[in-house]
């Protein structure tokens, strides 16, 4: 009796189980888990401080205004921004080459011609970077950088148009073109209201070498003192590692560094200084000569997109032939210059194989404190007689003086920014002893 029902039972069971397998089968392809939806990930920018634009790093360090055989002159960025701003609105024809020997003595006859003024920069300046603010007719200038630009106005009340020289000091090259100007009435506006703002300047001409442009008289300057806040290392290391997770340190106490390294590029960290030196060794070994407004915009794109303008650093000087491009620390407009032994007031950068090979800088913020004073530095003709007394220099061999901040340490965390005239020989600025009215302590580049 059993037997006759074990074929029947048999094929129960396998029909319940193929009934079994095709449910859950189907419910494997219709299952929809209730899934929280997933936040996407957000990338992090690393900011160590501000990020800019380029009109805010390349700015002229002194405007010199020339009309009836009356000098006057500025450095400060603010009685400049009148003329500068207005640049924006003109409309540039034409920039040609009209001279490929530019000596001191024709500069110096340039800038002296009636009824004009001069911007002066401290490198030469791709013409291509400067058209993003001041509007040219034709496409990207290539091949025309310069230092010095020069704008005469004595055709303007019949042509409606400014004269405008782009000199080259160390090419030896004038180029010359014809600037359009929307508003005569606002511009011959500026000039009055800079007639009337201007200090008098005065001229030292040399037998060789540029004529140098100085304040006639005395004037202030405010001395401070600043804290220093270091900026968080792990910041740049981030910045600057292309993975920061694989990066070691290790600690090298006879130097007093700390050393990062990915085993390609290697950062080194000195907290007495507070300076750091990245070197990417493989971007180091190839560097490949890239256009010089290339090379500029590059560094710069570098540095703004960690924010790495944690001060008032300002396009500075242009290497071409080591692909190095230097910004400089202002305060107040004038520049900022420090013994190499107690810290660093540049950022300096070399461009390698498509990628930054060398970023050397501080990583210190500024906060100001309430110790200023104010105090007095010397007029043109003074700073000049001092300079021609000097047994270690040739007066002929300056390139130029200017006011600016001497740093020195006032304890662990502490700086004094002190007034002192700089003068330039060999790309090498020095203080001058002598700048304040009175005397002074004295100070020292290493």
């Amino acid at each position: 009796m059993g037997l006759k029902y074990i074929e029947q039972i048999k094929s129960v069971i396998l029909f319940v189980l193929v009934l079994l397998s095709i449910t859950l089968t189907f419910s494997i392809w219709t299952y929809r888990p209730n899934y929280a939806p997933l936040e996407k990930t957000k990338s992090v920018d690393i900011l160590v401080g501000k990020k800019l634009q380029l009109v805010d790093i390349i700015k002229p360090y002194r405007m010199v205004f020339h009309q009836d055989g009356m000098w006057l002159g500025t450095d400060q960025s603010k009685e400049m921004s009148g003329i500068i701003d207005q640049m924006q609105n003109w409309q540039v024809t034409n920039p040609t080459l009209v001279s490929g020997n530019l000596d001191s003595s024709k500069i110096n006859q340039l800038v002296a011609g009636n009824q004009r003024y001069t911007l002066f920069y401290s490198s030469e300046i791709p013409y291509s970077i400067f058209q993003d603010f001041l509007p040219t007719t034709e496409n990207k200038v290539n091949d025309i950088s310069f230092d010095q630009m020069i704008v005469t106005w004595n055709q303007l009340s019949n042509s409606g148009e400014l004269t405008v020289f782009f000199a080259n000091t160390a090419e030896e090259k004038l180029y010359k073109a014809k600037a359009h100007v929307k508003s005569k009435s606002i511009f011959e506006k500026q000039l009055v209201r800079l007639s009337h703002d201007l200090e008098r300047y005065s001229v030292f001409y040399r037998e060789k070498g540029t004529a140098l442009y100085l304040p006639t008289k005395e004037s202030k300057m405010i001395q401070s003192a600043y804290i220093v806040n270091n900026i968080s290392v792990d910041k740049f290391k981030n910045a600057v590692f292309a993975n920061p997770e694989v990066v070691k340190n290790s600690f090298d106490d006879a130097n007093v560094e700390e050393n990062f390294t990915d085993g390609v590029s290697i950062m080194k960290v000195n907290s007495n200084k507070r300076v750091l030196d990245y070197v990417n060794t493989t971007a180091s070994d190839n560097h490949e000569r890239v256009e010089k407004s290339k090379l500029i915009i590059n560094t710069f794109d570098f540095i703004n997109r960690h924010g790495g303008w944690t001060g008032d650093f300002r396009y500075d000087s242009l290497d071409y032939e080591n692909n190095k491009v230097t910004y400089q620390l202002y305060m107040g407009d004038y520049p900022v210059y420090a013994d190499l032994l107690d810290t660093s007031t540049q950022i300096v950068t070399v461009w390698g194989d498509n990628r930054i090979a060398v970023y050397a800088r501080p990583y210190y913020k500024l906060v100001p404190s309430l110790e200023n004073t104010t105090l007095t530095i010397t007029g043109g003709q003074e700073v000049v007689d001092n300079l021609m007394k000097l047994k270690t220099v040739n007066f002929k061999d300056i390139k130029e003086i200017r006011p600016g901040y001497f740093l020195t340490k006032n304890g662990q965390n502490a700086f004094i920014f002190k007034p002192t005239w700089f003068y330039l020989v060999n790309n090498k600025w020095s203080p001058l002893q002598t700048t304040t009215v009175g005397g002074g302590g004295q100070v020292g580049l290493e």
